[in-house]
């Protein structure tokens, strides 16, 4: 399995590892609960360095970010963020991204498991324009400093301010603490909470993370990501979208730019207004549903679960479904250990936090 550079900082303070798209990640220091509370009501941070980042440039970046991905990038201000989707011709979605505009550049953050197969896709379809695309994943380390503190705590060691920063822009990031060739700041992050991700040369990620330790910053595994992101309905690849669901049943219709001609477009159309299947939050009132239960209306299977856990911020059990668009009851069941079991339709998210 391969290792970011910050694999002995998680041994060292006796991580607990797990495989994830073929990273030997920490999936938890001190238990998930903890990690999940603490990112709730303070601050915590995550390893990302396992995810990829790509830098897109040339003349043409526009016209190309435009077709390969379902976002609108024409007019995307300096130093702005937006969340996208890379669709195969089916208008299944291969990954989804955010685009951060950086100057004359794009920097592209992807998913783990899908690195090299996004890599390749992307490069296929440059042909005749002027674009270039470069991938710098092993040149950097990726950090998530995720909580209510964590705009006071990464202010206290940055030599410009952030503090002004808004949700979704991305910065050049002076550090106090160290001088590192490639540093950037994005107030972004896949947790529901406020936070930031920084990209930092590799060579300079021990450094960084030590000093936040130092500063009573709590590292926190992949455990206690997952139950963050499923508490603020953000979909995880493989689970809630893949190559078999389009973003529309998705929930992710407010992200398409129909004025484009994007791939997998075509597809898509007849399924603007006549989804075949959508994507609900539940409640599950006994066991935990897990990915892949099925979902009963009555004796008649209308879905399956994409995610399932416990709740450590409601104290409850959790999950999100994708089932037949026109199912309209909520006396849905799950199947878990062979007994269904009654779950009750939530609105998404379950957690928003207070602004």
């Amino acid at each position: 399995m391969k290792r970011t550079p910050l694999y002995d900082e998680h041994e060292k303070l006796g991580a607990k590892f797990t495989e994830f798209s073929g990273w030997e990640m920490p999936v938890q220091y001190t238990s998930i609960i903890d990690e999940h509370t603490v990112v709730r009501t303070n601050v915590g941070m995550f390893d990302t360095s396992h995810m990829g980042t790509f830098i897109v440039t040339g003349e043409d970046s526009e016209k190309f970010l435009n077709h390969v991905t379902l976002g609108n990038m024409s007019g995307l201000p300096d130093k702005k963020a937006r969340y996208s989707m890379i669709l195969n011709e089916n208008g299944g979605i291969k990954d989804d991204i955010i685009v951060y505009k950086f100057g004359k550049e794009y920097m592209i953050v992807v998913n783990a498991g899908n690195l090299n197969k996004d890599f390749e896709w992307l490069s296929k379809h440059i042909q005749n324009i002027d674009v270039k695309i470069e991938n710098i994943s092993n040149d950097i380390s990726l950090l998530a400093i995720q909580g209510p503190k964590a705009v006071s705590i990464l202010q206290s060691i940055a030599d410009n301010d952030i503090t002004s920063m808004k949700y979704f822009t991305v910065s050049e990031l002076k550090l106090k603490i160290s001088d590192a060739k490639f540093c950037r700041i994005a107030r972004t992050g896949y947790t529901g909470e406020d936070g930031f991700e920084i990209f930092i040369s590799k060579d300079k990620a021990s450094e960084l993370w030590e000093r936040l330790i130092s500063l009573s910053v709590k590292p926190c595994g992949l455990g206690c990501r997952d139950t963050l992101r499923l508490e603020a309905c953000m979909p995880l690849h493989g689970h809630e979208i893949d190559e078999n669901i389009n973003p529309i049943e998705a929930g992710f219709q407010k992200t398409i730019n129909w004025e484009n001609d994007f791939i997998g477009k075509n597809k898509l159309l007849p399924l603007k207004d006549k989804p075949l299947r959508k994507l609900i939050a539940f409640e599950c009132l006994s066991g935990i549903a897990r990915n892949s239960n099925e979902v009963f209306l009555g004796d008649k299977k209308v879905g399956y679960v994409t995610s399932g856990s416990f709740s450590p911020t409601f104290k409850k059990v959790i999950g999100m479904a994708l089932i037949d668009a026109d199912v309209q009851s909520d006396n849905l069941k799950v199947v878990i250990h062979n007994n269904k079991r009654k779950i009750k339709i939530l609105p998404k998210p379950f957690y928003k936090r207070q602004k």
